[in-house]
């Protein structure tokens, strides 16, 4: 299990593989730090994840992996959240393609442990402090997203965009990566139309 700290989000974050009545999945807690103002729970309402009681969603979420570390992406909310992602998991996601995606209303020190991580998942699931949603690695994006034209994140164009990673689309073998890009900051919101 990996494990750190993004304190430009204020984040903190744990990647691992468990096993499941499905097989083998990819998983991936984030809350916020420690020191960090608490509460994902509206953002993780404002994406459509769902409390543990309720049917894992699909909704939309997105991931690039990069250099050690993965954009968790939420088209709906036209942000990302950069996280550790250590080699393992990064090629295991690759392979397999499901993640599920946990955001956590309470802190939990960077330093915790699995089984940390197990106690704070079990204590959080009864009071709903946790949101969970499942994601594939190979996403269906725009063609000019998967080309660097538009940002992965919002889809829109920009003279300002940056390489962030890559994202991945199945194929018959391995998925095929393909170099996206971002705007530098939060996303830009649209521009008005005018009548």
């Amino acid at each position: 299990m990996a494990a750190a700290e993004h304190p430009l989000r204020e984040l903190s974050a744990w990647t691992w593989i468990d096993s499941t009545p499905d097989g083998l999945v990819s998983m991936v807690l984030i809350t916020p730090a420690a020191d960090g103002p608490p509460g994902l729970g509206a953002l993780a309402e404002r994406v459509g994840l769902r409390q543990p009681s309720e049917p894992l969603p699909s909704p939309g979420l997105r991931l690039v992996l990069h250099d050690g570390y993965a954009m968790v992406i939420l088209p709906q909310a036209e942000t990302a959240l950069r996280i550790p992602a250590d080699t393992g998991w990064a090629d295991f996601v690759r392979r397999s393609g499901t993640v599920i995606v946990i955001l956590g209303e309470q802190a939990l020190a960077a330093g915790a442990t699995r089984a940390d991580v197990d106690r704070y998942l079990l204590d959080a699931v009864m009071p709903g402090r946790i949101w969970l949603g499942k994601t594939r690695l190979a996403a269906d994006y725009a063609s000019a997203q998967v080309r660097g034209e538009t940002c992965i994140i919002c889809g829109r164009a920009g003279r300002d965009l940056t390489p962030v990673g890559y994202a991945y689309t199945p194929t018959t073998g391995a998925p095929l990566g393909w170099p996206v890009a971002a705007h530098p900051g939060p996303c830009p919101t649209a521009p008005e139309e005018k009548s």
